[in-house]
């Protein structure tokens, strides 16, 4: 069954905290994270299915899948000083691909590939004690092709109905965003207007309407991870979601946000 479902920001400046950002704006993010953790332990889920992205350090062009499973046992991965290891539900995983492929989606899967930091910086934040086994599932939103919004949206809808006939308690958590422009000469012009746009109508509990956004149009204003949010929001339906905050940085929109089951 399907508990509860957030979205989260990875920034990875949130962890490494450099000296070039607003340790005040920082310590309001971590205080949301600590809100989504507090939420997990009253929620007790038996697993967290966690949607992201990768930084072209799990798949790179030998092979670009549009979506992906992470199953098998454990994932593991690094960022900077930091080793990680996560443990797997794995009869979960393995649902999802099996009845993802019945539904029509030609998914990847994995056992070896590097866990991105994507999926550890809110990991790091917001895992309850004692720890939950996690599915993580990949979408592509670096490397072009990636997958449109829509089908975003349509693998969302199938988890979420793969997920409500499941006996475990499951949480839902997308990662990534809001707007930020890497590696361009518009990173720190982030579109911080088009992020509160957005977030106003996920209040209202117009999620949906986020599906029929163009590829075009996220990448234009800085939001191709927002994909992952997509996902999550195929599941979630109309829920109006529960914003926690929203910090933008110099170059970067922070949100964390929360869709009540």
């Amino acid at each position: 069954m399907l508990v509860g479902a957030f979205a989260c920001a990875h920034t990875p400046q949130l962890l490494a905290r450099p000296e070039s950002e607003d340790r005040d704006l920082v310590l309001r993010v971590h205080a949301a994270f600590a809100r989504v953790k507090r939420r997990l332990a009253e929620l007790r889920p038996d697993a967290l299915v966690i949607v992201a992205g990768d930084h072209i350090e799990a798949f790179f062009l030998d092979a670009v899948p549009a979506l992906a499973v992470y199953a098998g046992v454990e994932c593991a991965g690094t960022f900077g000083p930091y080793r990680y290891r996560f443990p797997i539900h794995e009869p979960l995983a393995r649902a999802l691909v099996a009845q993802g492929v019945e539904r029509g989606f030609d998914l990847f899967y994995t056992q070896e590939a590097p866990l991105d930091y994507a999926f550890f910086v809110p990991l790091h934040f917001t895992m309850p004690d004692p720890a939950v086994p996690i599915v993580p599932l990949h979408v592509n939103v670096y490397l072009p092709p990636q997958p449109t919004p829509r089908r975003c949206h349509e693998w969302g809808r199938a988890v979420g109905e793969i997920v409500r006939a499941r006996p475990e308690r499951v949480v839902l958590m997308a990662s990534g965003g809001m707007s930020h422009f890497p590696g361009t000469d518009r990173y720190a012009s982030p579109e911080l207007d088009w992020d509160r746009r957005l977030l106003e109508k996920l209040a209202g509990g117009r999620g949906g309407e986020l599906a029929a956004v163009g590829g075009e149009e996220l990448d234009q204003v800085g939001n191709i991870e927002l994909r992952t949010w997509i996902t999550v929001l195929g599941a979630v339906g109309d829920a109006k979601a529960d914003v926690y905050c929203y910090e933008p940085s110099w170059h970067h929109g922070n949100a964390v946000v929360e869709w009540p089951i």
